[in-house]
């Protein structure tokens, strides 16, 4: 649904945003004035133009519960778990499944007792009363917000923290993990409590004006102020985060900001640590607020010792701090795609070789693994490495204080066994500095290996570190490499910087292969090493020293820091594509990871100005394209079916085409056929406009392809080497817009046939809709002559520069090449008759004809007539029709009203009409139940252009609607044909059209 104009994809959201607040604040004020009715019609339409908006759908559910609508409310709260939690929604969820007599209610009542605290008052009491009743349970427990142990049972129940006893009613201490409320051994609803998840706190800290400034909240609490410790060299106080015009940091957030200037930290000089009640340190902290304004005061001081006011000027020295910082080339070099061991001195600061950095293709290997939560995915990674490492490698974790007993257990466990070095932090500390206890440990082995850094939650595979060292050791400045993942930032694959979930590890192995095939010995230059997985040589590791913990706090840009510092000591980063490291990525940080990462992007930003454009210049040179497409190439070889393949070509604009293509890769992959798609490609995310001539090649129903995009004319030999082994059996036009013409010789160079599937008008006007300059069916003139003054007055809606004759000629030619010209209905084949005589299309309706209903609805005596209008209502299907219609209906205070089920690029001014609501768009799926839950008394359709078929058509009938529609095209022939329904008059004034509808 995007707005009136084209416009970037982050304009059509905000636009989208704006429509749905307008909902929301008529759904407020139907609210307000006791219309329940109203009030939900609008949250219903601002969930629809926001599926994704958490507290909307929250609403939303609740007007669902209200009204007795429990099995959607149910639904919709299991969509909004998914991905948002909150105590609100667990208890709405209980509430919707024990009203509609689901067993399940108790178990989302456990999860709402045991991880998040009671709210106030007496509601929550009664439901867990009910539900635990129901349920035959012994009663129910939880935590309330004064930190007391509230129990509901019959009987005296024993109650155990960690081990100990505690009365009831008492305060949980701190710091505990585990309640257990128990009635003669057996648990009550809610036990066990997860202690730590109820007192948890969520925030981050940054440094504002030599003061503190962030946000906190609790989770599990929402509704009580955070209270943060500040400490540092000299003390520490208390403060608290109430400020809550803050940003929520994610859905269903309730963040308090809090600020701490400048003069309350001065007897705290030095790093500070800021932590929440529960003992974590706030994301951002360890910080010195006063770091940068000691440094520049030092700089400062610098030049005046060097040009003093009195007295002679202090000597330079070479390596003077107080020189500005050298902002890094924001241009990438050409070329940067090397054979193994063979490179170019790019961006070095000094020399081409490095001295006592002589290969040593046998180093001897670390590999370092920090850790702290995550049981399966760092079992998997251990596993993974301890299978593949090399003899004599050592293997080097730091427990990061983790949380997670049974993963304290794993790692005791391999160290016991010797098969891990174990280090353990007593407090967590963040990646950094566990990173830094293990690169020390593995500094001080014997040997001085080289090591690899690698995150908890990657997966290697046999071969992996061998094949980073022979790389590294190929050239004597190369200091780190990096290989490729599915969620590697710059060298990410499938996607350019974009993360894809990990695969697993038999398709994993299967990739490894692959690209260590596809990309064999290639070897890339980096602006920097990604920490996923940093291998770094010995050399480069003793000269640049450890990562910065005192800037970094728990993570995220230190290894770009670290990478930055080497380089300009001269040592390079590569990329080794021909390796391949799964990760599942994004595991530490919880929802404020976003935050951390915006604040640690501006630390580096700082700290190495030109960092931000060095790494857009790397993104926009994209030196990996070459390599992804290889990689791209070979994956899609391995998709390959016996029985063949059929290539459908269509556009990417939705729509009855796109409906009608995905049904049919549908039928051909239940035959076990390969339904290969060619789409053009968008000139940008959420454009309607398209990049000339680049063709977007993928699979129905299978993985992503995204660099196998292919300019026509001048790639379609290297589409020929994609497609040649794929026996396909025959190509499928179904729309051109967007493509080069060129695109068809494809289909001759792989000699096999074309069948042309016609659903408008794009093959004889490039309007596409044979609508004319002035929004109206343009009555198909003899003349070619008009049709081309009306193209030039109001422009085309086909990208392609090409004349009407022109275009009818070269269409006449592909009709008469084609094995098949298929079309949907009769109209639709007479018309083009008229174009290209002696054409003789196959007529295939688009779908099971619905039975018509046999009588209209009866309305309501007195009521207003409600008439019901279906789909994506542009100017085409009759939006201005409509919006005169309902301008009549007010002007004339008829007793009519129109409800649109679907969207338009306008709603605002149909609905200040007063006289159309519109839903939002709707799922395929919903539609007809949609229809009839409107209660209208007909359907119209306003469609001004002589349609192909008529999808909406059938789904009023399914809905059991009568439609009236005017007298053009396939829906004034099945209407004829069948019955169901009434045919106005083209053309018809708005007043004349009110008349029909409220007089059928």
């Amino acid at each position: 649904m995007p707005p009136p104009d084209a416009a970037p994809a982050q304009t059509q959201q905000e636009w989208l945003r704006a429509q749905a607040n307008e909902a929301w604040r008529a759904a407020e004020a139907a609210s307000a004035g006791g219309d329940g009715r109203a009030a939900r019609r609008w949250l219903e339409r601002a969930h629809r133009i926001a599926p994704h908006d958490a507290v909307l759908a929250l609403a939303l559910a609740g007007a669902w519960l209200r009204d007795g609508a429990l099995q959607d409310a149910a639904s919709l709260l299991e969509d909004v778990l998914e991905r948002h939690e909150s105590r609100e929604t667990w208890l709405a969820l209980a509430a919707a499944r024990h009203a509609r007599g689901d067993v399940a209610a108790s178990g989302a009542l456990r999860h709402a007792l045991a991880h998040f605290v009671l709210p106030a008052g007496a509601a929550v009491a009664g439901l867990a009363d009910a539900i635990t009743a129901r349920a035959g349970l012994a009663g129910w427990c939880g935590l309330d917000g004064d930190g007391r142990i509230v129990a509901q049972a019959k009987g005296r129940v024993a109650i155990r923290c960690d081990g100990r006893t505690l009365r009831p009613r008492a305060h949980v201490p701190w710091p505990a993990a585990r309640v257990e409320v128990t009635l003669a051994g057996a648990h009550l609803l809610g036990s066990p409590l997860d202690i730590r998840a109820l007192r948890r706190v969520e925030g981050v800290v940054d440094c504002e004006a030599g003061g503190l400034a962030g946000w906190a909240w609790h989770p599990a609490d929402p509704d009580r102020d955070p209270v943060l410790r500040i400490a540092g060299p000299g003390g520490g106080f208390n403060v608290v985060a109430h400020d809550q015009s803050v940003t929520a940091t994610a859905p269903l957030a309730r963040p308090r900001g809090f600020r701490v200037p400048a003069a309350a930290l001065a007897a705290l000089d030095g790093v500070l640590d800021v932590r929440g009640q529960d003992g974590q340190p706030l994301l951002g902290s360890p910080l010195d607020p006063r770091a940068e304004r000691r440094s520049a005061a030092a700089a400062a001081r610098r030049v005046a010792q060097r040009f003093p006011a009195l007295g002679p000027p202090v000597e330079a020295a070479a390596d003077d701090p107080a020189l500005p910082a050298i902002p890094l080339a924001a241009g990438w070099p050409p070329g940067e795609v090397q054979g193994q061991g063979q490179g170019q001195d790019q961006g070095r600061g000094h020399d081409q070789g490095r001295a006592g950095a002589r290969p040593a293709p046998h180093r001897r290997l670390a590999v370092v693994i920090p850790v702290h939560r995550g049981l399966e995915v760092t079992r998997d990674c251990l596993e993974a490495v301890l299978a593949t490492v090399p003899r004599g490698c050592r293997v080097i974790v730091v427990d990061d204080a983790t949380p997670e007993p049974a993963l304290a257990a794993l790692l005791d466990g391999l160290a016991r066994r010797r098969r891990i070095r174990l280090l353990r932090n007593v407090a967590n500390r963040g990646f950094p500095a566990s990173a830094n206890a293990g690169l020390r440990a593995a500094a001080t082995l014997r040997g001085r290996p080289d090591v690899v850094l690698l995150n908890s939650d990657t997966r290697v595979t046999a071969g992996w570190i061998e094949g980073l060292r022979a790389v590294v050791q190929g050239g004597p400045d190369i200091g780190t490499a990096t290989p490729l993942s599915n969620d590697a930032t710059i060298m990410s694959y499938p996607a350019s910087a974009t993360a894809q979930p990990a695969p697993d590890a038999p398709a994993q192995a299967a990739l490894a292969r692959l690209v260590a095939a596809a990309a064999g010995g290639a070897v890339i230059d980096l602006p920097t090493a990604v920490g996923f997985c940093m291998y770094i040589r010995r050399e480069c590791l003793l000269e640049v020293g450890l990562f910065r913990e005192d800037v970094f706090a728990q993570g995220y840009g230190e290894e770009n820091d670290f990478c930055l510092r080497a380089r300009h000591l001269g040592w390079r980063h590569v990329g080794v594509p021909g390796i391949y490291v799964a990760h599942a990525g994004a595991q530490s940080f919880g929802p404020a990871r976003a935050h951390l990462v915006a604040r640690n992007l501006a630390v580096l930003e700082r700290l190495h100005p030109g960092y931000a454009a060095l790494i857009a210049a790397f993104e926009a040179a994209d030196p990996l394209a070459a390599i992804r497409r290889r990689l791209d190439f070979a994956r899609w070889r391995t998709g390959r079916r016996r029985a063949g393949a059929v290539i459908l070509v269509t556009h990417d604009s939705g729509g009855g085409v796109e409906r009608v293509v995905q049904a049919r890769c549908a039928t051909l992959r239940a035959a076990g056929r390969r339904a290969i798609l060619l789409r053009p490609v968008k000139a940008r995310e959420g454009a309607a406009t398209y990049r000339e001539g680049l063709c977007a090649v993928a699979e129905a129903g299978g993985p992503d392809y995204p660099d196998l995009r292919f300019a026509i004319p001048d790639e379609i030999p290297a589409m020929l080497r994609l497609l040649r082994g794929e026996r396909a059996t025959h190509m499928e036009v179904h729309h051109l817009l967007g493509h080069h013409h060129g695109l068809l010789d494809l289909a001759a160079r792989l000699d096999i046939p074309v069948e042309q599937h016609v659903h408008d008008y794009a093959l004889l006007c490039p309007r596409i809709a044979l609508v004319g300059r002035d929004g109206r069916y343009c009555g198909e003139p003899e003349e070619v002559a008009a049709c081309e003054a009306c193209i030039a007055d109001a422009g085309r809606k086909t990208e392609e520069e090409i004349g009407v004759a022109a275009l009818r000629a070269r269409s006449a030619a592909d009709l008469a090449a084609a094995r098949r010209v298929v079309v949907p209905s009769g109209d639709a084949a007479a018309r083009l008759g008229r174009y290209f005589p002696g054409l003789r299309p196959d007529i295939a309706p688009l779908e099971a004809e619905a039975a018509p209903p046999a009588r209209m609805a009866v309305p309501i005596p007195g009521a207003r007539r409600l008439v019901c209008v279906i789909g994506a209502i542009g100017p085409e299907k009759g939006y201005d029709v409509l919006l005169a219609c309902a301008r009549d209906a007010a002007a004339r205070d008829l007793p009519l009203g129109f409800t649109l089920v679907g969207h338009t690029p306008d709603d605002a001014r149909l609905l200040a009409t007063g006289r159309v609501f519109v839903t939002g768009p709707y799922r395929e799926a919903e539609a007809v139940r949609l229809i009839a839950a409107q209660q209208a008394q007909l359907a119209f359709l306003p469609s001004i252009w002589p349609e192909t078929w008529c999808f909406t058509l059938g789904l009023a009938w399914r809905a059991g609607l009568a439609v009236a529609a005017f007298d053009l095209g396939a829906p004034a022939e099945r209407i004829r044909a069948r019955g169901g329904g009434w045919l106005l008059p083209l053309g018809l004034p708005p007043a004349s059209i009110n008349a029909a509808l409220l007089a059928v």
